[in-house]
Order: C-alpha cells, then sequence, then structure tokens
C-alpha cells in the first residue's frame, strides 16, 4: 500500500515544516485558503493533500518543495529543537496509529469492491432469494 505510507510520509512532513516554522494551522490554513480543520486532518493523515495544495503550499510558506515530496521527515526532525521533539514523536505514533486504522478499513472492504465495481458498471448483483416476509403491522383502534 504505497498510497498510505506516501499520505503517512507528507502528514509527517507537513507537521515539521509546520512546527520548524513556527507557524499555527490556523496561519497555514489562510495561505491556502482551507480552514484549519483541514489542514489537521492533512497532518493526522486523516485526509490526503491534493499535489497542487502541496505546490501552493510550499510556495506560499518557502518550504522546499522536494522535501514536501521527497524529504524523510526522520532527518528533518533533527533539525527541530530538543524541547519539541518529544511532542513530534507523539504526533508521528498518533499519524501512525491513523494509518493503521485506514489499512484495517482497506483489508475489511477489499472483499467488497469487485461487486461494488460490477454494480457501478451497471451489472445486476442482487441474488434472487427468498426474502422473509415482514412481520404483520398491527392497527390500533
Amino acid at each position: 500500500m504505497p498510497a498510505l505510507q506516501e499520505k503517512e510520509r507528507i502528514a509527517k512532513m507537513m507537521f515539521v515544516l509546520r512546527t520548524i516554522s513556527g507557524k499555527t494551522q490556523a496561519k497555514i490554513s489562510k495561505s491556502l485558503n482551507l480552514t484549519f480543520q483541514q489542514i489537521q486532518k492533512y497532518e493526522k493523515a486523516q485526509n490526503g493533500i491534493g499535489s497542487d495544495k502541496l505546490f501552493l503550499l510550499a510556495k506560499t510558506e518557502g518550504w522546499d518543495i522536494n522535501l514536501l515530496y521527497n524529504g524523510d521527515p526522520e532527518l528533518v526532525l533533527q533539525q527541530i529543537p530538543l524541547f519539541k521533539q518529544d511532542m513530534v514523536a507523539k504526533k508521528f505514533r498518533e499519524i501512525e496509529a491513523n494509518i493503521m486504522e485506514e489499512r484495517k478499513l482497506q483489508r475489511l472492504y477489499a472483499p467488497l469492491m469487485p461487486k461494488l465495481n460490477r454494480e457501478l458498471a451497471g451489472e445486476n448483483t442482487f441474488q434472487d432469494k427468498e426474502l422473509p416476509l415482514a412481520a404483520p403491522i398491527n392497527k390500533i383502534a
């Protein structure tokens, strides 16, 4: 699942770069014309961020675009003052937990995808089995 690994790496990198620059989520959100909650979701790896937004983020904040696209958050972490490194490590664990949860959900839903794809393509996947009769409705007189 390389897409989830990339989502995790970008979330960590965004958090590290924002921490190094001393910016708040609200300040970053204004430069991208988003809510701070959306930035929060990107940084928690709950939502993925599009390449257009990454590019705009690098441009408006003066961050190295190569770090966002290819950087190793663990190496950049070394640039953070020691007193903040525990906070960042905690955030990294939170991001990793969110990615693990998403992997679980993907494994859970993977068996359903072929049927869903057939239905979206217009195939009838309904299995005509005898349906149980509904319980009679008691009328109140």
